[in-house]
C-alpha cells in the first residue's frame, strides 16, 4: 500500500509537476491569468510581464493560459528556459510555428537558415507570420519564463519582434515571466519598459488561501467529505512556508508519507513539528 491509497486518494496531490487540473484559483492567480488574458486577446498590446517569488506559481498560470487560448486563433510557443542567445530563439520561433492547415505545411519547404543568420531568420518569421495573420487568422504569442536570465541585448532584440505588424494589427505578442528581479531590470530598460502594457507580480498566499490551496489539491486527487490535517497543523504549515506553494507541497507531501508510515488518522501540529525538525537535522 502506498501513502496515496493509506489516505484514500486516487493520485498524488503535491507533486512538483505543472499539472494545470492541480490548479488553484487564488485571487492573485486569477488577476494574473485574467491580465494575461486580456493582453493576448486584445493583440496590439506589445508585451506583458508577471512576475513572483520561486514557487509563488508563475509556471502553472502560464500553462493555464496556454491551456485556455484557442489554436484556432492563436499559435503558442513557450520557453521554459530562456537564457539563449537571441539567434537561438529566432531558429527555435521559425522552426515551431505551425499551421493549422495541412495545405499551407506542405507548401512551407523553404530551408531553415543557418542558427546564426540573424537577417534571413528574421525575414523567415515575417514570411510565416504573413501566413499566420492573413490565410490562418491567428496571432503568435511567445512566452519566456525565467526571463530574469536574459542579457539586456536579447531582452531588447525580443521587444523589436513586436515591431512586425500591419498598419491595424501588431502580428504577435511577447510574455516575460520571471522572478522580482527581473521587474527591477525592466524598469532599467526604458523603450522595453515602455512596450509593457500591463505587468502582474504575483504574492504568496496568505492563511486562508493556503488552507484551500492544501483542501483543493487534496480533493482533486480524491479526497472526499473528510480532512487530513488538524487546523494547528495548516496553521504551522503556513508559517514555516511562508505561503510559497512548492514549499506548501514539499511539506504536505512529507506529512502524508509520516502520517502513512506511522499510521495515523490525521496530521496534527506535532508531526508537521517532527518533520520540520527532521528537514532542519538533515540540512545542517
Amino acid at each position: 500500500m502506498s501513502y496515496v491509497e493509506y489516505w484514500g486518494l486516487k493520485e498524488k496531490p503535491f507533486e512538483e509537476l505543472c499539472d494545470t487540473h492541480f490548479y488553484f484559483e487564488s485571487d492573485d492567480h486569477r488577476e494574473a491569468l485574467d491580465r494575461m488574458l486580456y493582453v493576448v486577446n486584445d493583440r496590439n498590446m506589445n508585451m506583458g510581464l508577471l512576475t513572483g517569488e520561486v514557487g509563488s506559481g508563475k509556471t502553472i498560470t502560464k500553462s493555464v493560459l496556454q491551456s485556455s487560448l484557442s489554436r484556432h486563433d492563436f499559435e503558442m510557443i513557450g520557453f521554459e528556459n530562456s537564457n539563449f542567445t537571441y539567434c537561438d530563439l529566432l531558429y527555435d520561433i521559425c522552426s515551431r510555428i505551425t499551421f493549422r492547415d495541412p495545405r499551407i505545411s506542405m507548401t512551407d519547404t523553404v530551408a531553415m537558415p543557418r542558427r546564426e543568420d540573424k537577417y534571413m531568420l528574421t525575414n523567415m518569421l515575417k514570411k510565416k507570420l504573413d501566413t499566420l495573420v492573413y490565410e490562418e487568422k491567428r496571432h503568435l504569442v511567445l512566452i519566456f519564463d525565467e526571463a530574469q536570465q536574459i542579457e539586456a541585448q536579447v531582452l531588447d532584440e525580443i521587444k523589436n519582434l513586436t515591431n512586425i505588424s500591419s498598419e491595424t494589427e501588431n502580428y504577435l505578442t511577447v510574455f516575460l515571466i520571471g522572478q522580482p528581479e527581473l521587474r527591477e531590470h525592466i524598469r532599467t530598460l526604458k523603450q522595453i519598459d515602455q512596450r509593457i502594457f500591463l505587468r502582474f507580480h504575483l504574492n504568496n498566499l496568505d492563511f486562508n488561501n493556503s488552507n484551500k490551496y492544501i483542501q483543493h489539491r487534496l480533493r482533486v486527487a480524491g479526497l472526499e467529505n473528510q480532512t487530513i490535517f488538524t487546523s494547528l497543523a495548516f496553521e504551522l504549515l503556513f508559517r514555516s512556508t511562508g505561503g510559497v506553494p512548492r514549499e506548501i507541497n514539499r511539506l504536505s507531501k512529507l506529512a502524508l508519507n509520516h502520517g502513512f508510515a506511522h499510521e495515523l488518522k490525521e496530521i496534527a501540529r506535532e508531526d508537521i513539528e517532527v518533520i520540520l525538525e527532521d528537514i532542519h537535522e538533515h540540512a545542517r
